[in-house]
């Protein structure tokens, strides 16, 4: 018994027998639950819900966005990552974006500030869209069910709409001022210059997309590629040309995503595979595979003894990540130098049980990097508008999908006509020329989705996922952590606190005893309390599914509001 009062929030456990999907609404968790109880496999339901995502949280991801989806098949051991990122049009350029001076911006990394925000806000913060395509390309390669089926229930909420509850209204008045800005978004999500609010939840005001309604049909009806080659795409050109964007029409038309590899590693006797390359997957890959040398099931769950390793491995990992990470079709990239074993042996040899020692990137001669490329090390400021969903069907597939518009409401631009928001993708390249994550054309910039799979041969198969910008990566170190070296539940795994070291403060989650943020700080963390029971996202948002036994079992952030995991139940059961 305390002295004082808390404010306790948990999240129910679900579990079932026939399949599940976890998301972060529960009309996309449903939609992909009703497409695996007709039948449809993993991928169907994934890429179904993630196509509801986008009508009934616009904040969060849609049409105008990319993204990153990885498969997992137990029956084959086949891994396979459909990789869907933004892409600068080709004519961008390391010094489009002229720095302002007077110290970082206010958004989501924390770059030097560029001139009116443009990397921000409007029309040249737009990166090429990838969703259309990457959705489609796991369809085909993947699913069962056609492009214009699983376009169907999303048409339904952008023509019906969605209830306005108090989080749409929070949604919208956090960036109101940036909305009104545009007049197609003005119209659209606050016609009036105000956050729309459901003062009676038993007849909510009901939020409309019929623009986007008529964009999705004309989409199911032509096929993906008219988002690319017909009228979407001239219509998207024009408008972000006459906002100063340098788009032509060529940067839609060659857009492809693409099938590539997962990469895979071992932590403990479980396997991982997460995507590569420029994303959160590599950081990911690399904060795990620091953890599996250390033994944090002897040290025990979020004591000061492991908490204080893990901050050191996720430093180390995002060391090297500013360090080096960016597109490796355009830049020297040492990945194979940063996951090998005999690296991250040196590196891991670096953390210390008694001290915290200053941590830095390996050096360019040890991992073989010739291009003398400057370091950026960015601040993290605020939480993202990202989403995940998670997805393990009857015959034990996994699908992890993560989708974004970057920052919340992307670039707040909306195509006129269309209803779809567009990206602010251009956002996550360094605007410092000079640096491997600079701005350049036809790039891809760094992103920090790191959808994964984990799972034991033969046994337990967990597909794990988050939104929340470059804690998303912690976020899920941590939740693998809890389910292999501590041996949690799902929604336990999910739900416990967390810390975050992807900054030069430790930030702390409020639940975890002050005697233990007193140790952290006399081994020389510089710990920042920060309560996630004030739902304002600060250790990511995970959406996470686990399947063992012949039972699923869901785990989704306790919160964030929305968030849902719905399972399925066998017909004849």
């Amino acid at each position: 018994m305390g002295t004082r009062s808390e404010w306790i929030i948990e999240r129910s456990e679900t579990r079932t027998s026939g399949g599940m999907v976890a998301a972060k609404t529960p009309e996309a968790a449903e939609a992909g639950a009703e497409v695996l109880r007709r039948g449809g496999n993993a991928v169907d339901a994934a890429v179904t819900a993630g196509f509801v995502a986008g009508v009934v949280e616009p904040w969060m991801s849609g049409l105008g966005g990319g993204g990153f989806l990885v498969r997992y098949d137990p029956r084959t051991d086949d891994a396979t990552v459909v990789a869907f990122s933004m892409v600068a049009p080709q004519r961008a350029h390391p010094d489009m974006f002229p720095l302002a001076g007077g110290g970082t911006d206010s958004s989501l990394f924390g770059w030097l500030r560029v001139v009116d925000d443009a990397n921000i806000v409007g029309h040249r913060a737009v990166a090429v869209p990838g969703l259309v395509d990457g959705l489609a390309l796991a369809l085909e390669r993947f699913g069962t069910v056609s492009f214009a089926d699983a376009l169907q229930p999303a048409i339904r909420f952008a023509e019906e709409g969605v209830p306005v509850t108090w989080h749409t209204t929070l949604q919208i008045a956090r960036d109101l001022p940036s909305l009104t800005r545009f007049q197609a978004t003005r119209e659209i999500f606050c016609p009036d210059g105000f956050a729309p609010f459901s003062p009676d939840a038993a007849a909510p005001v009901m939020l409309r997309q019929p623009d986007l309604a008529r964009t999705l049909r004309r989409l199911g009806d032509e096929g993906p590629r008219w988002f690319y080659e017909g009228e979407f795409a001239e219509k998207a050109v024009a408008h972000l040309q006459e906002g100063g964007a340098p788009f032509e029409q060529s940067d839609f038309r060659d857009y492809r995503a693409r099938i590539e590899p997962a990469t895979r590693l071992t932590y403990r006797d479980w396997s991982v595979v997460t995507t590569g390359g420029a994303t959160g997957g590599t950081t990911l890959a690399m904060s795990l595979r620091l953890l599996g040398g250390l033994d944090l099931a002897g040290l025990g769950h979020n004591t000061p003894e492991s908490l204080h390793l893990m901050a050191q491995a996720f430093r180390l990992a995002f060391a090297d990540r500013y360090a080096y990470l960016a597109d490796p079709d355009a830049v020297e990239v040492p990945l194979d130098a940063l996951l090998s074993e005999d690296y991250l042996a040196e590196r891991r040899a670096l953390i210390s049980g008694t001290t915290l020692p200053a941590i830095r990137s390996g050096s360019p001669e040890r991992l073989g990097v010739r291009h003398g490329l400057a370091r950026s090390v960015p601040e993290y400021v605020t939480s993202d508008s990202t989403t995940h969903i998670s997805v393990i069907d009857a015959n034990g597939v996994a699908v992890s999908l993560t989708q974004t518009l970057l920052s919340i409401w992307g670039s707040r631009v909306v195509v006129p006509g269309t209803g779809v928001l567009l990206n602010n993708g251009m956002m996550w390249f360094d605007p410092v020329p000079g640096r491997p994550n600079s701005v350049g054309g036809g790039k891809r910039p760094l992103s920090n989705m790191s959808p994964a799979v984990i799972f034991r041969p033969g046994g337990a198969t967990a597909a794990i996922g988050a939104s929340g910008g470059r804690r998303i990566m912690n976020c899920l170190a941590q939740i693998a952590s809890n389910l292999i070296d501590h041996r949690l539940a799902m929604q336990p795994a999910v739900s416990a606190p967390r810390i975050d070291a992807s900054t030069v403060d430790l930030l702390v989650d409020a639940r975890i005893p002050e005697a233990t943020r007193a140790a952290l700080r006399n081994l020389g963390h510089r710990v920042v309390v920060r309560d996630d029971r004030l739902l304002r996202g600060e250790f990511a948002s995970p959406a996470c599914v686990y399947f063992a036994n012949g039972e699923f079992v869901g785990g989704v952030d306790p919160f964030y509001f929305p968030a849902t995991a719905s399972g399925v139940t066998p017909a004849n059961t």
